[in-house]
């Protein structure tokens, strides 16, 4: 079937622009990231979304806009909308010219106006029911015909919706309620989810912003921070699975029984976090301003942080940066005391080596680096060169006895090697782990 246009772009730095409805549904807004970008200052980077429903044709949702969207001068949350309605989002301005998934078409074909002819039909071949298509003739007749035929064309609708409710398994009650959106499922029926959280905090001397966002199953993070110069960008693939469960987290967190707006006054200051999910067709923002954040709202943003922290690794970049500093001291004096005690337990080496990248790890945003950086760099340089010296002797140790069929020696090295280097991820532990298993399988049968 042809493409469709149902929005036409009458005013706007777009002016022209065709919007075709499918239906999986049409995300508008200043990002590259939506379905369609518009390149228009005054629009919030998701404005809103069109979609089709079923039995009700095109509709409109706003997604949490800074200016909102307004349908024929008036501002919508959820709006049906039908052709010639004006919708204005930021200074682009959009007309409906179809409200439907098709074009319409009239729903009988019109009777045509044949003038009588005096040529008679051969016999046998006028129809013994004349349904009026014939002028002239039993115009009693023919008007019967045609109120039957209009009768048979209203008992073939309402069969036609019947069989519809009953596929559906919709009640007929269903049909005049008030239509909302159904949650648009991809083809693994996993929800759609998807979410921006934005935290800013500003002040006479600094702006600190904070967004992570969920889109595409693309999970990216942004970090900017003026005054110490910090600027990270980082983005993940995400398993849909993963979103699936926190979709259904958000919807039981009371997110969306929040109001919108949560505004307070603190002057020389400007503390703002920001929120909007998406679970299939249903969208709700919500914004604190300069005031404690509601119960509900901490809940579904600690839900939100804890999931980007778990994906990309990164739980210290929205930590201020003393913090981060002193976070980063904390862990270099744990890599130290565990190369002092390297000798005492064989896991210690390899947890200072995981200290020292802890170190690295809390200083990777800051600009410029303490001057203990290198020391811990340094430091992780040294405690990997020892491990792997320790891992090959070790190994040696252990293929020798495995060589002379000494099973009991090869059982103590390879252990070693296990304790030494716990990470199970670790090429060095599996290859310990995979021989110990026919070393003890060699110890069982000599007992």
């Amino acid at each position: 079937m042809d493409k469709v246009t149902h929005i036409l772009i009458t005013e706007g730095p777009n002016k022209g622009m065709e919007i075709h409805v499918t239906s999986e549904g049409v995300r508008i807004g200043r990002s590259s990231r939506n379905d369609i970008s518009i390149a228009d200052e005054a629009m919030s980077r998701f404005q809103c979304r069109f979609y089709l429903q079923a039995g009700t044709g095109l509709w409109v949702s706003d997604l949490g806009s800074a200016n909102g969207t307004m349908v024929n001068g008036k501002l919508v949350q959820e709006q049906q909308l039908h052709v010639k309605d004006e919708i204005l989002a930021g200074d682009t301005r959009m007309r409906v010219v179809n409200a439907g998934s098709e074009l319409k078409r009239p729903s009988s074909l019109p009777v045509p106006d044949v003038p009588h002819s005096s040529v008679t039909p051969p016999k046998g071949t006028e129809s013994a029911l004349d349904l009026g298509f014939r002028k002239g003739r039993n115009t009693e007749g023919a008007a019967k015909s045609n109120v039957m035929r209009r009768n048979l064309i209203g008992l073939a609708s309402v069969m036609l919706i019947l069989v519809l409710v009953i596929w559906l398994q919709k009640p007929i009650s269903a049909f005049f309620e008030k239509p909302r959106p159904p949650p648009v499922q991809p083809k693994n029926n996993l929800p759609i989810l998807e979410f921006i959280f934005e935290r800013v905090e500003g002040s006479s001397s600094n702006i600190f912003r904070y967004a992570l966002e969920l889109k595409n199953n693309t999970l990216s993070v942004q970090v900017d921070d003026l005054q110490n110069d910090r600027h990270v960008r980082r983005d993940k693939k995400v398993m849909p699975e993963l979103q699936r469960d926190l979709a259904r987290s958000l919807e039981s967190s009371g997110i969306f029984d929040l109001p919108e707006d949560n505004s307070g006054v603190a002057p020389g200051v400007y503390n703002l976090s920001d929120l909007t999910v998406v679970v299939g067709a249903v969208a709700h923002r919500v914004r604190t301003l300069n005031q404690a954040e509601p119960e509900t709202f901490a809940t579904a943003r600690a839900m939100i942080e804890e999931f980007g922290k778990n994906e990309l690794g990164l739980a210290a970049l929205a930590v201020d940066p003393a913090t981060l500093i002193e976070k980063a001291k904390a862990a270099l004096l744990q890599g130290k005391k565990m190369w002092d005690e390297r000798e005492v337990r064989n896991e210690n080496l390899y947890n200072a080596i995981r200290a020292y990248k802890e170190c690295e790890w809390y200083l990777e945003t800051i600009q410029p680096k303490p001057a203990f950086y290198v020391e811990a760099t340094t430091a992780k340089t040294d405690c990997s060169r020892e491990l792997q010296r320790r891992y090959d002797d070790l190994w040696f140790l252990a293929e020798r006895s495995v060589k002379l069929l000494d099973w009991k020696e090869a059982d103590r090295q390879l252990k070693v090697i296990c304790e030494m280097i716990p990470d199970r991820s670790d090429e060095r532990n599996r290859n310990a782990s995979k021989n110990l298993v026919d070393v003890e399988r060699h110890l069982a049968t000599d007992k």
